[in-house]
């Protein structure tokens, strides 16, 4: 087992999510998925969220309602197609929801989980370094990143992001930095 092992979330269970196409075209098709179980999401969020406790956000965000409500709408058909595991299609979404609303962590949370499931490491890195930018609280996205920087075997970073998680009270994190004798 390695270093970083523990944390690994398991293989998602297969569920079938029901959709509705209207008018489909490439860039904007009316996906819709029933609102089943999210839990198989990166994150089991499912809009612009400004709780300080889910989200590690210091401030609220900036940008007008209608805004986030077309961010929202990206985001939500971005997690359909993440269910479809269709992740390029998801990342496209993700990052459209991103564009109307710059500081929509979850979107980019989401959108580093996408482009894990595409090996594309560094594009989530980028991700989770943006989060951290916006909501430096933010645990998962540390956590996240140093499983990242685990797989690039970049260690020193990885154990980094750790004693920062382990900082703002990541009990998982801190009983295995204990146990390895790392003190954060």
């Amino acid at each position: 087992m390695g270093f970083f092992d523990k944390f690994r979330k398991g293989r998602r269970k297969d569920k079938t999510v029901e959709i509705a196409f209207d008018q489909p075209s490439a860039d904007e098709g009316a996906l819709q998925a029933d609102p089943a179980d999210e839990g198989d999401l990166p994150a089991a969020l499912s809009g612009p969220d400004d709780s300080l406790q889910k989200t590690g956000r210091d401030r609220p965000a900036s940008v007008t309602h209608p805004l986030r409500e077309e961010g929202a709408l990206y985001f939500q058909r971005g997690n359909a197609y993440f269910k479809l595991e269709n992740y390029d299609r998801a990342i496209q979404d993700y990052t459209r929801a991103i564009a109307v609303f710059p500081e929509y962590i979850e979107a980019y949370f989401n959108r580093a989980a996408a482009y894990k499931n595409t090996r594309n490491y560094h594009q989530a890195i980028e991700d989770y370094s943006r989060i951290i930018e916006i909501a430096p609280n933010f645990v998962a996205a540390y956590t996240g990143r140093a499983a990242l920087y685990t797989d690039l075997n970049d260690h020193v970073s990885a154990l980094e992001d750790m004693k920062a998680a382990a900082r703002l009270g990541s009990k998982d994190i801190q009983e295995l930095l204990k146990t390895r004798g790392v003190e954060w």
